[in-house]
């Protein structure tokens, strides 16, 4: 070497030839300012990663060196106490501290160490909270040897209390200490882990640590070194390469296979090498530098046999040279000191050294500097004079003269892209649109991206299409970049990952690192967007509240289902069948069990099994943070008639009676399209998805539904609307004239065209002396064939399904009467002695009395029978079936009250509902039926009637009366009588009807079933109604009262009574008169001929009434 430059950076603190305080603990510290430290356990070096999660790294290596990197700042307390320090990770740019409130630490017990809460626990514990300012050291601005040792960390949460860090392997936990026994524990580190100060070790960077400067900038920025000092002067052919002011910002790549070297280039892909030439002509020779283009236009120019696949293919092929294109770049963080070296630079023959030819290879090897203590020898790239003062060039060199910085120090305020985003439930979309989802295919089994069509689904049902993400920090310091738990609301378990958002300024969208959990890489670039705000789903409030309150979202719950018909139709979503072409799942024709989506539609039942709780975990907390509740859903079994959907041979779904066990199924929605949720049919296991799912063939022509695989991509989804046939008639069909509320009707049976009717038939022994009964004959054999219909069950509960009708005659209503005050001055005297100003509640007044409802009920008499024997006078005959019948009562409101025999001729103004109630509390205590009965429920009673369709199926087109919407009364049983909801509602037992038996109006008995009965077995009767215009209501033929007069129809004869002085006009059904009179007694009989009459007693109406 030339003597005149071996002096010039004399003085000059240089690093690289050697490990000088690699890894030896820090001996002082400023306040500010300091250099890059790491924290040393026994275990490893205290790291950060980019979620605030606190560990332990054994190696350090040049991937997670920044995370290990920390400032500290110390902060003077004075009057002799220890100062405070606090420490920032270079690599998050996060303080050291830690959540105490709302954490796991509240209720902890002392030395009891612990992570701040449960989900931290395989993650250790978090940053992020109101906790910092740690006593560490007792003195800093030159630190005892003793104290260079280690010593613990703590710091105080309360005066006297303390919580300091804890190793866990390579986890940290914290433990809670009083402050007396943390002081007296932090040199020893019984308790808790003590750390040693340390200046990092030297680390070899690799490419991505270089690129991104640590993680500093974006990996396609560029780097650009600081030497001290740098070239000066006239520039050689090619300047310094490394300062970003000549050739521009550098980049660094990989070298295959080789974790010291790499190659340096530039954006247009030109690679840096030691030259084969020198720089100067006398004196000591130094190399020069070279960019070579290895772009692929150059590549692809080349005319070798074989063209260069890449630039390190081109490279490889230069002989003896390859060498001279790969530097090594040895970092020393704690003082931003870099060494870079050639990994060859071939010398030169000095008697030929001008015109660069006769290389030899050098004898002085590259000898990298490692943190073993090895000293860096040789081909350093570094500065050296040409001209004293005047020109300065940077080379290669065996000796380092000048200081290289990367420009990685301190923990300044610096933007490093991390965000975060509000707790809440999102989509997790793309920078194409698509949708980050677990799709029916995947099922749980991994998060993919989706491609969705907002014309065919509706994401914002589809639970695992989005996603629960809730901050991990939520501290108010900490919260903006807080890491976040991203978990999918479906698949909970299988998929959720902790990640730290991160966003370059100005840009769109996000992205992170790599989240394995749910399958995000770190090339995803992300958009969050809040259910709630999406498009197509902001600002519809309904749409809103489904994906947020509706707990059966995501799948197919149906309200009712065992009573709505329990038929369900199940329309296949397909291009080619929609709107009047759309196809139906049915079974085959005739014997052909198997199911199709071909030319059939069948109804179909739904049997449900049970409901369960599904997907997240919806805790108080996650309600609160996020809104939303837990899910639940339900498995079916889908039957038809006594068929059940069941695996058939060759992978085929058929419809089986002898299926054991029965299948259940999830109804999950897949699909929405024109207003329609369409559903795929997924087979049900221990209340988990199985493996397959129904799936229809469209490869072949018979459209057969196959059992697929649930890994099938394509997913076959059916609308499943109900058959809307309702089981029950309701009296509102406008077609027929008919509306909710009181009308009145003829039931006729229509086999024989006979009417229900008061029963007058005394010579066929049918009649009672004390018990009305209903009766069946023709039109002619009675005075009035309407019965007044009212509803007392049809808008409330689930009356919708199954109506309840009360049926009366010989209505004598009361309007009410208002109340009158007393008339007298006061002040007043109520009933019970006391004095009051208001007149209404003096003993004087008459209180209004409310208007009701009075005449003959329909009713069973199941109750008479359970309590009286299956006997006459409320059985046919001994042993047989119950009667049908009329009794007195009045209606109020909810309320039938019948009538005791004894409280039947008191007037309606003068009705006593307090004794009522007193003499219902009476019987009833002695087991006999009730008087006061409700008329509320939805179960069976005795004294309200439904109607049953016989062909439900064609019953909601009707437009006029017939057979297609006849019916039978359905009522109460006895003994069996349903008791839940579920068995009063179309049930196939446990129910009774009308019928014929002996010639008596009955109900059936518990053997019957509405299958036979709809039929006419078991002389069940089938009827049809008549509404005719001023209809007569049917009336007990015996006693007819009109106001004050009574008409009694008798053998031969009409006996009127308490008509004294009234002209009494009798004419038959032809309007002949029969006879003519004045009454001149109170009791007087008038001869008649057999057959229907009218009386007409004077000042009253005119009456019907059956002569025998």
């Amino acid at each position: 070497m030339n003597k005149k430059f071996s002096t010039l950076l004399a003085g000059v603190a240089l690093l690289g030839a050697m490990s000088a305080n690699a890894g030896n603990p820090v001996t002082s510290l400023q306040k500010t300012g300091n250099g890059l430290y790491q924290l040393k356990a026994a275990d490893g070096v205290l790291a950060m990663t980019p979620e605030g999660a606190l560990k332990l790294e054994a190696t350090t290596e040049s991937a997670n060196l920044a995370s290990t990197l920390w400032c500290v700042e110390v902060t003077e307390e004075g009057y002799g106490k220890a100062p405070i320090f606090d420490f920032t990770n270079k690599a998050t740019g996060q303080r050291l501290d830690i959540q105490y409130a709302g954490t796991l630490l509240e209720g902890l017990a002392e030395k009891t160490p612990s992570y701040t809460d449960v989900e931290t626990a395989n993650d250790s514990t978090r940053v992020g909270g109101e906790i910092s300012g740690w006593a560490y050291l007792n003195q800093y601005t030159s630190i005892p040897a003793a104290e260079q040792a280690g010593k613990t960390l703590y710091s105080y949460f309360k005066a006297d209390s303390v919580i300091g860090l804890v190793a866990d392997g390579t986890n940290i936990q914290v433990k809670k200490l009083g402050a007396a026994d943390a002081y007296k524990d932090a040199a020893t580190g019984t308790e808790l882990t003590r750390f040693i100060l340390q200046e990092a070790d030297m680390i070899r960077l690799q490419a991505p640590e270089i690129n991104t400067i640590l993680g500093l900038q974006a990996a396609d920025k560029g780097v650009a070194l600081t030497f001290t000092p740098d070239e000066q002067g006239e520039k050689v052919a090619v300047a310094n390469p490394f300062n970003g002011k000549n050739a521009g910002k550098f980049l660094a790549e990989a070298i295959s296979g080789d974790n010291d070297y790499v190659f340096v280039l530039t954006a247009d892909s030109s690679y840096l090498r030691v030259d084969t030439a020198i720089v100067n002509e006398s004196g000591e020779r130094f190399r020069a530098f070279k960019w070579s283009d290895l772009s692929y236009a150059k590549r692809q120019a080349s005319t070798a046999a074989t063209k260069p696949t890449s630039a390190a293919d081109s490279i490889s092929r230069v002989a003896d040279l390859s060498d001279q294109y790969k530097f090594a770049f040895s970092y020393y963080p704690s003082k931003d000191s870099l060494v870079i070296q050639v990994k060859s630079a071939m010398d030169y023959d000095p008697k030929t050294a001008t015109n660069g030819s006769d290389w030899v290879a050098d004898a002085a090897a590259t000898v990298l500097p490692t943190a073993a203590g090895v000293k860096g020898e040789n081909n350093f790239v570094t500065v050296q004079d040409l001209i004293k003062d005047k020109v300065r060039i940077v080379t290669i060199y065996d000796k380092k003269e000048t200081d290289i910085s990367l420009g990685y120090k301190g923990c300044e305020a610096v933007y490093n892209g991390r965000t975060s985003v509000e707790d809440g439930l999102y989509f997790i979309m793309n920078q194409k649109g698509q949708y980050l989802a677990s799709p029916i295919h995947v099922n749980g089994g991994e998060a993919t991206w989706v491609t969705v069509k907002a014309d065919e689904q509706l994401t914002a049902h589809m639970p695992a299409y989005q996603w629960v993400v809730l901050k991990k920090n939520t501290a108010d310091k900490v919260k903006a970049y807080s890491p976040v738990t991203i978990t999918n609301r479906e698949f909970a378990t299988e998929l959720s990952a902790t990640a730290q958002l991160m966003l370059n300024e100005g840009a769109k969208y996000m992205y992170t690192t790599a989240a394995t959990g749910i399958n995000i890489e770190a090339t995803d670039s992300l958009i969050f967007v809040q259910v709630k705000d999406a498009e197509g789903v902001k600002g519809n409030a309904a749409l809103i509240a489904e994906a947020y309150q509706d707990s059966l979202l995501g799948y197919k719950n149906i309200p009712d289902a065992k009573f709505l018909l329990d038929e369900y139709t199940f329309k296949y979503l397909h291009p080619y069948a929609t709107g009047e072409n759309s196809k139906y799942l049915a079974k085959g024709a005739g014997k052909d069990s198997l199911l199709n989506v071909l030319n059939g539609k069948d109804a179909f039942r739904l049997i449900e099994d049970e409901i369960a709780d599904y997907g997240y975990t919806v805790t108080a907390d996650v309600a609160k943070r996020v809104g939303i509740k837990q899910l639940r859903r339900t498995e079916y079994a889908i039957s038809l008639k006594d068929t059940y959907m069941d695996e058939a041979k060759e992978n085929k779904y058929a419809m089986s009676a002898y299926a054991d066990p029965i299948d259940y199924f999830f109804l999950k929605e897949n699909n929405h399209y024109e207003g329609e949720c369409y559903y795929a049919i997924v087979k049900a296991n221990s209340d988990a998805i199985s493996n397959v799912k129904a799936g229809v063939t469209d490869d072949i022509l018979d459209a057969t539904v196959k059992v697929q695989p649930l890994g099938e991509t394509r997913t076959s989804a059916f609308a499943i609307n109900p058959d809307k046939t309702p089981l029950y008639r309701r009296f509102n069909n406008a077609n027929l004239g008919e509306a909710d509320g009181r009308d009145t009707l003829r039931f006729y049976e229509n086999v024989r065209h006979e009417y229900l009717m008061d029963e007058n038939n005394k010579e066929g022994g049918l009649t009672d002396e004390f018990v009305n009964y209903v009766g069946m004959w023709t039109a002619d054999k009675a005075t009035g064939l309407a019965f007044q219909i009212d509803t007392t069950w049809v808008v409330r509960g689930r009356g919708y399904i199954k109506p309840q009708y009360l049926i009366s005659v010989a209505h004598n209503d009361f309007a009410g009467i208002e109340g009158t005050p007393c008339t007298e001055d006061g002040p007043h005297i109520t009933p019970d002695g006391q004095i009051t100003d208001d007149p209404m509640a003096c003993k004087h007044a008459h209180p209004a009395i409310p208007g009701f409802e009075r005449a003959k009920y329909m009713v069973s008499f199941q109750d008479s029978v359970a309590v009286y024997g299956q006997d006459k006078p409320y059985a046919d005959v001994a042993g047989g079936y119950t009667r049908v019948g009329f009794v007195e009562g009045i209606r109020v409101a909810d309320t039938l009250w019948i009538l005791p025999a004894q409280y039947r001729s008191v007037a309606n103004d003068k009705v006593n509902f307090a004794t009522l109630q007193a003499y219902n509390d009476s019987v009833v205590a002695k087991g006999l039926p009730a008087i006061k009965n409700l008329l509320t429920e939805d179960v069976h009673k005795n004294y309200v009637w439904s109607f049953r369709y016989v062909h439900p199926e064609k019953a909601n087109n009707v437009t006029e009366e017939g057979p297609e919407n006849s019916f039978l009364f359905e009522s109460n049983i006895w003994p069996n009588s349903a008791t839940t909801v579920n068995e009063s509602i179309a049930p196939t037992e446990k129910a009774a009807w009308l019928k014929i038996q002996n010639g008596c109006v009955v109900l059936t008995d518990d053997k019957s079933t509405f299958a036979n009965a709809k039929t006419g077995g078991d002389g069940a009767l089938v009827f049809n109604v008549e509404n005719k215009e001023n209809d007569q209501l049917a009336t007990d033929n015996e006693t007819i009262t009109t106001s004050e007069v009574t008409v009694i129809a008798g053998n031969g004869n009409v006996q009127v009574v308490g008509a004294e002085g009234k002209k009494v006009v009798i004419t038959n059904i032809l309007g002949q008169t029969v006879a003519n009179t004045v009454i001149t007694s109170d009791n007087a009989t008038i001869a008649a001929p057999q057959g229907v009459v009218v009386v007409a007693v004077e000042g009253e109406e005119a009456v019907k009434a059956i002569v025998k």
